[in-house]
């Protein structure tokens, strides 16, 4: 039966309406791909194209979606399944097939929240991200988030510092090569929580790939907390998804006069709740889900402590590198440098190892006996380990 349901997701336009009519009509795929073209066309339910698609019967291509998940460990899990997520059900596009990659596979039984911000999201946006989702993850809740730059890292990083569980939801399919600054994070993420795309696996981005994604953010959670948001951003399309299908809003204040916060403020102005602390959004839930929700849990972890542990570094002249890179000087004395955790994959040592400079960029590693996406990979993971630091332009900085 997998087959059938992996043929109608390909049959029906991403973001289709016409999932749940066709099967009130005709039952379940199986009987729809065996009913008569012109059966199916004197229903009226479904599109133009998607009746084009329909009257093909060949299920090879279905076969091969299904062959590549077993080999990528990607389950499919689809509409009929018990573990569909219940919340997807309720609204009037869910997807025929979710494709879900990692540990978690009872959507049901959690209480998810999502944390949107945007990718250009300050440095302050991001801490407050990483925070308010490892206080919320250490309370009990399921942290959800786009796995992009940004708002959506952040969160899922801070979800997963304090051992909590989070969920990526991807715009496009788990095994098409997206984002590969975020690879590593995205491994991490297989190993407590999970990916999910509605997208076969190799399905690339394509436009309105991030808009149908941001429907299943909302639909998927209990609720939605804005982090940073300027007038005009992605993240409010997230929100407004969120409305249409009755979800709570949260916002996260800012300054008044911060341009960052433009679009956060107008949704308080409009009725959003407030969020000023953790507990402002575990009280919205605590009643439904007693058993795992745990505010005070929450209040009992230092989180300052544990981010200064692995981001910030020690007390250093922030003037230093910007004099050695002005004058050119390569600064080549590793003694000072944190040393590097043996237990790290070795790509990421044999990297660490290559850095010369304060200050570099990936173009200075080539050479280094790796492909550049174990480069990328190797980079990421010493960023997420306190080793090295983002700086604008596309370079990275030691930290000491």
């Amino acid at each position: 039966m997998l087959e059938y349901w992996v043929w109608l997701s390909l049959c029906l336009d991403f973001g289709s309406t016409h999932l749940i009519p066709l099967l009130q009509r005709f039952n379940d795929p199986k009987q729809l791909y065996k009913t008569p073209i012109n059966d199916v066309k004197d229903s009226y339910i479904a599109s133009q194209i998607e009746l084009k698609n329909l009257t093909n019967k060949s299920l090879d291509k279905a076969f091969k979606i299904i062959d590549e998940c077993k080999n990528s460990k990607i389950e499919i899990i689809t509409f009929a399944d018990e573990r569909y997520p219940q919340s997807l059900r309720e609204i009037n596009d869910p997807p025929a097939c979710l494709y879900v990659k990692g540990k978690l596979k009872e959507f049901n039984k959690l209480p998810i929240i999502c944390l949107v911000g945007s990718r250009k999201i300050s440095e302050y946006g991001k801490l407050v991200a990483w925070s308010l989702a490892g206080r919320l993850a250490y309370g009990g809740m399921t942290v959800l988030s786009g796995g992009a730059m940004g708002g959506d890292a952040a969160a899922h990083q801070g979800a997963m510092a304090v051992g909590g569980t989070t969920i990526a939801v991807i715009p496009c399919g788990l095994n098409y090569d997206y984002l590969k600054t975020n690879l590593f994070l995205r491994k991490l993420i297989t190993d407590s929580g999970c990916l999910v795309s509605e997208f076969p696996p190799r399905t690339p981005l394509y436009k309105n790939a991030f808009q149908l994604r941001n429907r299943l953010l909302s639909a998927l959670s209990l609720g939605v907390v804005v982090i940073e948001a300027p007038e005009r951003s992605g993240t409010l399309i997230t929100v407004r998804h969120a409305l249409e299908q009755g979800k709570d809003v949260f916002v996260v204040t800012g300054r008044p006069d911060d341009p960052n916060y433009a679009g956060s403020h107008k949704l308080l102005k409009d009725g959003a709740k407030p969020v000023f602390e953790a507990n402002d959004i575990f009280l919205e839930y605590i009643n439904q889900y007693p058993d795992i929700i745990d505010p005070y849990k929450a209040t009992t972890i230092n989180l300052s402590k544990l981010y200064n542990s692995l981001y910030t570094p020690k007390a250093q002249k922030i003037s230093e590198p910007i004099v050695a890179e002005k004058k050119n000087i390569e600064v080549k004395d590793k003694k000072t440098r944190k040393e590097i955790d043996k237990t790290l994959p070795k790509s990421v040592q044999i990297v660490y190892n290559c850095i010369d400079n304060d200050i570099f960029c990936v173009d200075d590693l080539v050479g280094c006996e790796l492909t550049f996406e174990e480069i990328l990979s190797s980079l990421t993971q010493l960023e997420l380990f306190g080793y090295i630091k983002a700086i604008p332009g596309g370079r990275y900085t030691i930290i000491y």
